[in-house]
């Protein structure tokens, strides 16, 4: 490709966001627009016996309250776990059940946001309360699915009893993840506005496409008469991925009162309105011979779910495809507790997971006494343990040996507690990061004109990543044009197919169809400069002449700049779509995105198993009196196929890793075991990092070509950084003080 892939480019959308010029989902008012706030449960489970809407109806300013009594009827959606768009299967002021503290009990409706907010203070209710629990119990858990193969959610191959009797040096470990919510700058918010039977929703979105497949079943409207707008998102991380309550209520809110409504929700009603990450419980028994390798390896995950929803984020099935073994057997286990549901979070399987399993494999190193990095390199492996099927690319131990080198691992003593600096502690960890290339179907829509300006549209997303540079990036390429002259169009939901933006499938699902769209743009230009009477290509079979990097290329080679070939065509202009479909696509994968769903291929296919992959190492400093952590230096190597732009791409990698940072020391969200609440529902209380908790941080992307994922070699790596900071943190920590810690966050109190 030409010289706009593989470079660092500054985002095409850089100017406008910080010069306010970026419109994003609650910046649009449409005319006459009134502003809604949300009334929600003081218990957590019970029956709400009675609601007085009096007060908060007689406030200055107050145009209407709704509760489950008046609430305008609409159908409700099943939730996402459920192969529906809702972000819960369980809908809110349907009726007077109560399943979670902060459910919302009413909305209010009025010609401020101010006056919305001090009528929703004012509604009062009485409720029934029943006893509730906010976390999990363990012991209680149950299995989720049933024996069967890669795709179970329990899955044996081998003996591991056998396994485990015949290993040299074997580890039995539990490690525990809290409750973590998402806090995205962006609030979360939903404008609607009805013009008779034609709706239009403005609303921060993952998938606008699942909102108005989602909005139109609701309603009983036809897709075509429900417009869905989400041009630029503040951050999501998961969070803004499925309908939610909040959005249906405004809808509903809107309809009834004749007139647009808009709703921001509150900092603290985020913790309850949405979504956030379970907690787990991670046990991992491993047998490794006298040479290191696994003799047996089981996993059994316990995730945190709502009492009305089974939210499976199976992370074992990406602790099963990292090592090689003989015997494995993994089991996926849910508990429940009284809680909104779950969802997705930033590597929603493998965050978690690998904070167990990476510690687990440095436990197993130091009993064996080997090098953890050795230990990897002896249960490396170029298929998949379960599967059997090759890795399309796996360059895990590349990536371990460019990080090990600049990070220095050489000087490490391996004895723990054996390196100190004046009263500080020292310790080294390395870990394996590595995250699942999914692929999903796309489309693109792409007009080219003579001028030399090309036009892109898709129903993609901008999460603060860098997507329409990205877009921008591959249409120039391909058009043979700069950057700027690509205007790119996303977050609408009636342009071509996009999936969804979570599981890191944008920029090769999304980004593919921009490609296959260039490339029937040169197509169509060569059908045109074909027939015509005269020029280089006058009478040639269009079928032989093709698309290269922004030339037209023909028999006997003959050559012609695409923008120059335009020029030479009645119209001066072409438009073509392109459809990418990865030849491991289901129909029904293709089925369920079409509906709004989330169709993907991967990352087990029966030819090959995708995955991205890195290697992080970090250094701790304890210090030896007061058990202060720093993370002094951070260092990551990642192999993740093409790189399309080095500077989005190193700048996603290095914020994953500053997020493992807080997710190691800092994020935890604190319960109320009493009244089944979250504590600290606010930006104040609920820690991450900042500037004084990171230092040195150092990316390394390796090159990689990998032909089978998709025709641009691209792999997705928004979440591939996160996965393994965590433990080579806690690996540090034991390192440094011989102590080890497996619950997070870690905190100078679990050092005394």
């Amino acid at each position: 490709m030409a010289q706009t892939i593989n470079t660092e480019v500054t985002r095409t959308d850089a100017r406008r966001k910080v010069t306010g010029a970026a419109h994003y989902a609650a910046d649009f008012t449409p005319a006459g627009m009134l502003h809604g706030a949300l009334a929600t449960s003081r218990i957590a489970v019970g029956t709400l016996t009675g609601i007085d809407t009096a007060k908060a109806e007689a406030e200055p300013g107050v145009v209407a309250v709704f509760t489950h009594a008046n609430l305008p009827d609409y159908k409700t959606v099943k939730g996402i776990y459920s192969g529906g768009p809702g972000s819960a299967s369980f809908w809110p002021m349907e009726g007077t059940a109560i399943k979670y503290a902060g459910q919302p009990i009413a909305y209010v409706v009025a010609e401020t946001a101010a006056a919305a907010r001090r009528g929703a203070q004012l509604v009062e209710a009485s409720y029934e309360e029943g006893e509730a629990h906010i976390a999990m119990d363990p012991a209680q858990s149950f299995i989720v699915g049933a024996e069967g193969d890669g795709e179970g959610m329990t899955l044996t191959k081998g003996d591991i009893a056998a396994g485990l009797a015949e290993a040299a040096q074997s580890v039995d470990v539990e490690y525990v993840t809290p409750f973590q919510h998402h806090n995205p700058m962006e609030m979360f918010a939903a404008t609607a506005e009805w013009r008779g039977d034609r709706l239009t929703v403005w609303m921060p979105s993952q998938s606008v496409r699942t909102l108005r497949h989602g909005i139109s079943a609701a309603y009983g409207l036809p897709e075509t008469a429900v417009r869905v707008i989400s041009p630029f998102v503040g951050g999501a991380f998961g969070s803004k991925a499925g309908i939610t309550p909040y959005t249906m209520l405004t809808i509903a809110a809107a309809k009834a009162v004749g007139a647009p409504v808009r709703l921001i929700v509150t900092r603290q009603q985020m913790y309850t309105v949405a979504t956030f990450r379970p907690e787990s419980v991670q046990r991992f028994r491993l047998g490794a011979d006298a040479s290191g390798r696994l003799t047996a390896f089981e996993h059994v995950e316990i995730a945190q779910t709502s009492q009305f929803d089974e939210v499976v984020n199976p992370g074992t099935h990406m602790t099963r495809s990292m090592y090689a073994s003989p015997n494995i057997h993994t089991e996926q286990r849910l508990a429940r507790s009284d809680t909104n549901s779950g969802g997705f979070m930033r590597a929603p399987n493998e965050m978690q997971t690998f904070f167990g399993l990476e510690q687990a494999m440095d436990e197993l190193a130091l009993k064996l006494g080997m090098d953890p990095v050795e230990l990897r390199r002896v249960n490396d492996t170029d298929r998949h343990p379960v599967a059997g099927v090759p890795f399309s690319s796996r360059s895990l131990m590349e990536c371990f040996d460019a990080a090990k080198a600049s990070f220095g691992w050489a000087d490490r003593n391996a004895e723990p507690g054996s390196m100190t600096d004046g009263d500080w502690l020292v310790g080294y960890g390395c870990a394996t990061a590595t995250y699942p290339t999914n692929i999903s179907p796309s489309a693109a829509r792409v007009r080219m004109q003579a001028t030399g300006h090309a036009f892109v549209e898709l129903a993609a997303h901008d999460v603060g990543t860098g997507s329409y540079t990205i877009m921008a990036q591959i249409a120039a390429a391909r058009l043979g044009l700069p950057v700027e002259a690509c205007d790119v169009v996303m977050g609408e939901a009636h342009l071509p197919l996009a999936p969804i933006s979570g599981g890191s499938t944008t920029a090769a699902s999304a980004g593919s169809a921009v490609h296959l769209a260039c490339l029937a743009v040169g197509a169509e230009v060569a059908r045109q400069v074909s027939a015509m009477s005269e020029g280089p290509f006058a009478g040639v079979d269009p079928a032989q002449i093709t698309l290269e990097d922004g030339m037209l290329r023909g028999p006997g080679g003959k050559s012609q700049p695409l923008v120059e070939a335009l020029a030479s065509t009645p119209r001066g202009e072409a438009t073509a779509e392109g459809q990418y479909r990865h030849p491991a696509l289901t129909d029904e994968a293709l089925r369920r995105t079409y509906q709004g769903g989330y169709g993907v291929a991967g990352p087990v296919t029966p030819e090959m198993a995708m995955f991205a992959f890195g290697a992080e190492f970090a250094e701790v400093r304890v210090h030896r009196w007061t058990h202060e952590i720093r993370v002094p230096r951070l260092h990551g190597a990642f192999a993740a196929g093409t790189w399309l732009n080095r500077k989005t791409a190193h700048s996603q990698l290095m914020g994953g890793m500053v997020w493992g940072i807080g997710s190691a020391l800092l994020e935890v969200t604190e319960l109320d075991h009493t009244r089944a609440r979250f504590l600290n529902a606010n930006i104040a209380e609920y820690l991450i990092p900042v500037n004084a908790d990171v230092r040195e941080i150092r990316v390394e992307m390796l090159e990689e070509q990998d032909d089978y994922v998709n025709p641009l070699g691209v792999k997705g790596i928004g979440e591939l950084g996160i996965v393994g900071t965590a433990a080579a943190i806690a690996n540090a920590i034991h390192h440094a003080t011989g102590k080890r810690l497996r619950r997070l966050p870690m905190r100078m109190s679990d050092l005394v």
